[in-house]
């Protein structure tokens, strides 16, 4: 080989190394950055793979390469900012993603109360629920550009889930009414504030072939493909 056709072959190698690299920056920047945000639910608890199963990750797969959807899902957390965790902790990092959508399903934590989940005290301050969530509406809505924001009414507590315990019974029995009270505060929100509302509730309700079995709870690996879906109809 020639030193005219080494340096040739060179300076080929490297033009192609960076004009892929400009056209996948190019692609990365015209993606459309999805965000979801929520709790347990949201992050795939009771998955063997929550990166692969997960209701985001299936969004993934059913939106396509267009689009970029990160899951900001942290198990426990909840809509009030008195909760522990709450999703208030994480708003700087939804934020700082820049999402061109935000997909917000939260409101199962927020029904725990004391004899219910422990000693957690959720449900003696539901009278913060619509405010903190229309605060955290108004906090996303300062992005530049806005998002397009869609909230969501939290998926069911399925009582008729094989294995459940008098225990776990009597506590979704108690949170289950609660669960609606948040879902008619989510619906009017979406209202007032012209939000996409997306019912992942009545769907599911009452189908505990999609719920994971001593939970009634966390879905099933079926049951996260189920939300998936009903979200993807939504947006689409």
């Amino acid at each position: 080989m020639t030193m005219h056709s080494y340096f040739t072959k060179v300076a080929m190698f490297l033009l192609t190394f960076f004009l892929t690299s400009f056209s996948n920056e190019e692609v990365k920047k015209n993606l459309v950055k999805v965000a979801c945000v929520g709790d347990s639910i949201t992050f795939g608890a009771r998955l063997n793979n929550p990166d692969q199963h997960s209701y985001p990750a299936q969004l993934q797969l059913l939106l396509g390469k267009k689009y970029q959807v990160e899951n900001f899902g942290v198990g426990g957390s909840t809509l009030l900012r008195k909760g522990k965790p709450t999703v208030w902790t994480q708003l700087p990092k939804i934020m700082a993603a820049h999402p061109d959508i935000v997909i917000i399903s939260l409101g199962t934590n927020d029904t725990c109360g004391m004899g219910t989940c422990g000693d957690r005290k959720c449900w003696e301050y539901k009278d913060e629920f619509s405010g903190d969530y229309s605060d955290l509406i108004d906090s996303l809505r300062t992005l530049s550009p806005k998002p397009e924001i869609w909230v969501c009414a939290p998926s069911p507590m399925v009582l008729e889930t094989p294995g459940l315990d008098e225990n776990r019974i009597n506590g979704l029995t108690a949170r289950k009414p609660r669960l609606q009270e948040i879902i008619s505060e989510v619906k009017k929100l979406a209202e007032e504030k012209e939000l996409g509302f997306i019912d992942l509730n009545t769907p599911l309700d009452h189908k505990p072939e999609l719920f994971t079995e001593k939970d009634g709870v966390h879905p099933n690996q079926a049951g996260y493909k189920a939300i998936a879906e009903l979200v993807y109809q939504r947006i689409k």
